[in-house]
């Protein structure tokens, strides 16, 4: 706990010098300092925490905390309360954007990474495609553990005049057999509001699901 809340200090101190730091023109636009609290859901809160590099620098890390309670108000344990995070972003010459996130929990050792890269077509005027390949890893060092290598391709149909989306994925999983697929529909109602509808097959197993995400910025 100790070596979080160091942690913490250091990159609140480094958010305030970047903040008070002379950025060029192009950082004018969009301000150094992150503070980023968001409502993920109705019980769910998340607050990120950090620094972007100057200059148009795609480089940014810091400090976020999660939260998430019952509807009676219970505190939830969840694997990544509060951990370090740092990630790049950027967009190749072909127009491909591409990212790559880490996150270590110094409290539990648990490290997560993420690389991938988002191409889009335009079908037609009113019709893009988008393929997004990804790679992800996910390990708890203290453990000992060998972790988790996630492999994913999903496609996507996207209507831009109504903003639904027909999108299909594959995942492959290290230590499972076979490949997860996954159909889904999904509809824009408002700025802040997605709904979803999902068909996955996993081994022998259809399921199910609806969802709706709802995004809060303040």
């Amino acid at each position: 706990m100790k070596a979080l809340f160091c942690a913490a200090r250091t990159a609140l101190a480094l958010s305030m010098m970047a903040a008070i730091l002379p950025a060029g023109p192009a950082a004018a636009e969009e301000p150094l300092l992150i503070w980023s609290p968001t409502k993920v859901s109705p019980y769910s809160y998340r607050l990120r925490t950090g620094a972007r590099a100057p200059a148009g620098n795609p480089v940014s890390a810091g400090v976020e905390f999660s939260l998430t309670a019952s509807s009676t108000g219970r505190i939830r344990d969840t694997r990544d309360n509060a951990r370090l995070w740092a990630e790049m972003r950027g967009q190749g010459r072909s127009g491909a954007e591409r990212s790559v996130v880490a996150g270590y929990n110094p409290v539990t050792g648990r490290v997560s990474a993420n690389a991938g890269v988002t191409h889009r077509w335009m079908a037609s005027r009113s019709v893009d495609v988008v393929l997004a390949p990804s790679l992800s890893a996910d390990t708890t060092m203290r453990r000992g553990t060998r972790g988790t290598v996630r492999v994913t391709q999903k496609a996507q149909l996207h209507a831009l005049a109504t903003g639904t989306a027909f999108a299909a994925a594959g995942t492959a999983v290290s230590g499972e057999r076979g490949i997860g697929a996954e159909m889904s529909v999904e509809q824009r109602l408002f700025h802040c509001l997605d709904l979803s509808a999902s068909v996955r097959r996993q081994e022998a197993g259809l399921t199910g699901a609806l969802r709706a995400r709802l995004r809060v910025t303040w």
